[in-house]
């Protein structure tokens, strides 16, 4: 009997740091670098819900997007017109069957998680996408997020391409062109895991909603 009791501890034990690991609570701050621009972000993620804020290059907050991972919604809000909106965005029509994916087997250490080299390569828009995802495979926000959003960059449509990338965060990710020439470039400058207070994905008081 005390053998069986110990068995059923650990195998809760097990589970639960399984179920833990799977839901990344914290932020993730990074920079999208392209030709004309850089923008910094940073993500608010618990279980169930993503907020994302869009600053400006004084560090104040340009823009939020509050995502619900259960219902699907998408709520945009502008801080400068204390409005907000919900947004329902299709996916991308774009033929992505020529992408060619790899995972490689290089490996280096990126603010201090293990990560590993996934590549994805496609001769109609003559660009290959680099990602380095970490390796431990519980993000599982980070494919939901993608999903509900429907991101039309090359970066994101390309990442949605790999098999079995379900759990796996890209620490850092670029394209580049053919021709050598960078398109577009994702770095996480920092991640913390934390308890994010409830408010963050609130609507501000005040803030009217916008009706198309």
């Amino acid at each position: 009997m005390n053998s069986l009791k110990y068995t059923i501890l650990i195998l809760t034990l097990m589970l639960t740091s399984v179920l833990m690991a799977q839901n990344y609570e914290g932020t993730i701050e990074f920079t999208k670098k392209n030709h004309f621009d850089e923008t910094k972000y940073i993500y608010y993620i618990t279980s169930s819900k993503i907020r994302i804020d869009e600053l400006k290059k004084d560090g104040a907050i340009s823009g939020t997007m509050l995502v619900d991972l259960k219902t699907k919604k998408v709520t945009a809000i502008n801080h400068g017109r204390k409005m907000h909106m919900n947004i329902k965005s299709k996916p991308s029509i774009k033929d992505l069957s020529k992408c060619e994916t790899f995972k490689t087997t290089e490996k280096k250490k990126i603010l201090g998680y293990n990560c590993i080299k996934w590549t994805v390569s496609n001769s109609d828009y003559k660009s290959k996408a680099t990602y380095w995802v970490i390796e431990d495979g519980s993000y599982f926000f980070f494919t939901e997020l993608l999903n509900i959003l429907n991101r039309k960059d090359k970066e994101a449509l390309y990442f949605m391409q790999i098999p079995e990338n379900v759990g796996f965060f890209p620490i850092i990710g670029e394209e580049i062109g053919f021709d050598g020439k960078l398109k577009s470039r994702l770095e996480t400058t920092k991640m913390t895991k934390k308890k994010i207070d409830p408010s963050k994905f609130v609507i501000p008081t005040g803030y009217q909603e916008f009706k198309n």
